[in-house]
């Protein structure tokens, strides 16, 4: 009997059953999962119902309050007439008018005073370095009188007018405050702001 060599012969495997079907089950898996996300998602694309926006802007107003008999201003104060919390700056301008309110020529001053508590001058303004709330104002007045010039000696003559000029503005956030007015302020103190 002939008992020869095969030496390129290589015994055959058989393809596992077990590989197929798992192979299988994940396709199975896989095509599922992808049918139940995107039936969710369609569902939800359809079922969605409007939102309607409630966002309400925030109105930052303010109105000035005083006593005047000719020639004393009193209680001097303002107003905060928004809807949020604000602080509050005035600028007080003073000039000559005739007997007819025309402004004419001539210097004027604004005569001296004691602002009230927590108001502090810097630059051209005197600002209230506390937060006032909607439908108030300072505690404090930032005049309590102030007696002005009725008549004027000199060649321009007239007598004194002073405007009260009040701004103001949302107390936060800090930041807002810095570079509209570009100021920082904290309780009895406005410095210059330094924020970038």
């Amino acid at each position: 009997m002939y008992q020869g060599r095969f030496e390129n012969a290589t015994p055959k495997r058989r393809p596992r059953r077990g590989t197929k079907r798992l192979t299988t089950l994940l396709l199975s898996g896989l095509l599922l999962v992808t049918l139940i996300v995107g039936g969710t998602v369609a569902y939800l694309v359809t079922q969605v119902t409007p939102v309607t926006n409630t966002f309400t802007p925030s109105h930052v107003t303010c109105e000035v309050n005083e006593n005047f008999n000719g020639t004393v201003k009193s209680n001097v104060n303002v107003t905060n007439t928004g809807d949020t919390d604000a602080y509050i700056r005035v600028k007080l301008v003073t000039y000559r008018v005739n007997d007819n309110g025309d402004h004419i020529g001539g210097t004027a001053s604004v005569p001296d005073f004691t602002p009230g508590e927590n108001w502090v001058p810097y630059g051209d303004y005197y600002y209230y370095t506390l937060s006032v709330k909607p439908n108030e104002q300072p505690a404090k007045a930032l005049i309590d009188r102030i007696a002005l010039t009725g008549s004027y000696n000199d060649a321009d003559g007239g007598k004194q007018v002073i405007e009260v000029m009040a701004e103001a503005i949302q107390s936060g956030p800090a930041k807002a405050v810095g570079e509209s007015w570009r100021v920082t302020i904290t309780q009895g103190n406005v410095t210059a702001y330094s924020g970038s």
